[in-house]
């Protein structure tokens, strides 16, 4: 048992103490004279605790070691009072001002006790900085979703993308890394949302990165965020990347084989260990996170050319899906020309339908920017042409040229040299049409030989009354 001598405390074991406080202790007298302060005054004000001492606060405030005052309302109310203030070092305080009341009711001391809040007002900006890009995120995974709802009521014709969606469906249900490849404009990001909309993770945020839309230099920092004072100019709070952002849910890296060398290394080990570390950082994070990739790029090929590695391509090659090319189904393209000027047309208000020859003409087209091409043909038509029917005239010229490579562009070429040195008018109309009959289409026809459709229906037309005659 100690003895209670023992456990006293004298004085030099009370300023130890009230020093190794977190807190500052400020005491004022009933003169404003600062009594007392302990050492955290240093880190506070840049100032030792004999430097403050017998010091007149108003003296303090006058040359900006805090602001704003606190003992003179403390004086006048009698009362506890808590604020925040400012200090010369840049620091943040909240301080609670507690008034000392003598027998006669007057103030003898104000006992003040200050914390040091500015990592507290960091982390409360970080956590806005975060929730205004997670916000931005989620505008972009709604904009992708309306993308996705474009297809809402529409069933493929074609079985090959029948297939394909099939293939979408049952990967959806696992968490495997899915590499989906197509040319663009195919629906690739659509198929990536399907994925991640019929998943586990649907509740999970869905977050999109494109390799070719963000600068090299950017992009590692993007991807995977970067910690205080990483590079010159970082933010000082430092920055939650995208990756982090996906926790729980998708990340969807768009156009892989645009990202560089370096930044592959560190998806490779993203992909096998789930695992990553901040620009400037030195420890892992731990994520968990499905990887959804796509590129029009051939990553063999890259590999080939030392612009992609090996052992990414087969870490996100364990399920491929191929989007076929518009071009490949074709018995989706005049349903889907439909499903999209019905779309438009809705959203305009606007009734158009689609003439016969001019189906056949966008039949017969390759689409080399395949569904998103598509679309905006619907829309710049539904917009630009009275309503009513559609006519081969409406479409853009370049709908109407054949290939190289083509069945026909050869013979083609041999008819508009011919067409050049012309002799007679019988050999005009030979030329006419051998072309009406390889075309299918007045317009066609007249689009090649920049002449009049009115002439070319004249001259097919006489042709078939003699046919008939005969």
């Amino acid at each position: 048992m100690l003895d209670i001598n023992e456990q006293s405390l004298n004085r030099d074991d009370f300023k130890m103490i009230l020093d190794n406080s977190f807190d500052e202790i400020f005491v004022v007298n009933s003169k404003g004279i600062v009594t007392y302060v302990n050492k955290v005054c240093k880190k506070h004000y840049g100032l030792d605790p004999s430097e403050i001492i017998g010091k007149n606060v108003s003296y303090l405030l006058s040359e900006g070691y805090y602001s704003p005052a606190l003992a003179p309302i403390v004086f006048q109310n009698k009362q506890t009072v808590t604020v925040e203030q400012q200090t010369k070092t840049g620091i943040k305080l909240v301080v609670t001002a507690t008034p000392v009341i003598n027998k006669d009711g007057e103030v003898d001391f104000i006992v003040m006790n200050s914390r040091d809040i500015t990592q507290l007002e960091e982390l409360k900006q970080d956590l806005d900085k975060t929730k205004k890009l997670v916000k931005h995120y989620k505008s972009k995974v709604d904009e992708l979703s309306q993308q996705v709802s474009y297809f809402k009521g529409y069933s493929f014709r074609d079985e090959k993308m029948k297939l394909c969606l099939e293939i979408v469906k049952r990967v959806a249900l696992v968490n495997s890394t899915v590499l989906i490849l197509g040319e663009s404009g195919t629906g690739k990001n659509v198929l990536a949302m399907d994925i991640h909309k019929m998943s586990e993770r649907k509740d999970g945020p869905f977050i999109c990165i494109n390799g070719a839309t963000i600068p090299e230099h950017l992009l590692e920092s993007e991807l995977f965020g970067y910690c205080r004072g990483a590079f010159t100019g970082a933010d000082k709070f430092g920055k939650v990347g995208l990756v982090e952002l996906a926790h729980g849910g998708t990340l969807f890296l768009d156009e892989i084989g645009e990202i560089p060398l370096g930044i592959q290394a560190k998806l490779l080990e993203l992909i096998q260990e789930r695992r990553f570390i901040p620009v400037g950082g030195k420890e892992h994070k731990k994520i968990d996170v499905r990887i959804v990739a796509a590129t029009n790029r051939n990553l063999v090929q890259l590999i080939d050319e030392g612009k992609f590695r090996e052992d990414l391509y087969y870490r996100l090659s364990v399920i491929e899906i191929d989007t076929p090319p518009l071009r490949e189904r074709t018995n989706d393209i005049i349903p889907l020309l439909e499903f999209f000027l019905n779309k438009y047309d809705l959203m305009y208000r606007y009734t158009h339908k689609f003439d016969k020859q001019s189906l056949a003409v966008l039949k017969s087209y390759a689409w080399p920017g395949n569904i998103r091409e598509m679309e905006h043909l619907a829309e710049r038509l539904v917009v630009t042409v009275p309503e009513g029917y559609i006519l081969p005239e409406h479409l853009p010229s370049k709908m109407f040229k054949i290939p190289s490579g083509h069945a026909h562009s050869n013979i083609l070429e041999e008819e508009l040299s011919n067409w050049k040195n012309l002799k007679k008018t019988s050999d005009e109309e030979a030329i006419i049409l051998r072309l009406y009959n390889m075309l299918g289409s007045s317009y066609k026809v007249a689009s090649t030989l920049n002449i009049s459709q009115s002439k070319v229906t004249r001259i097919v037309r006489n042709h078939k009354q003699r046919s008939t005659l005969k």
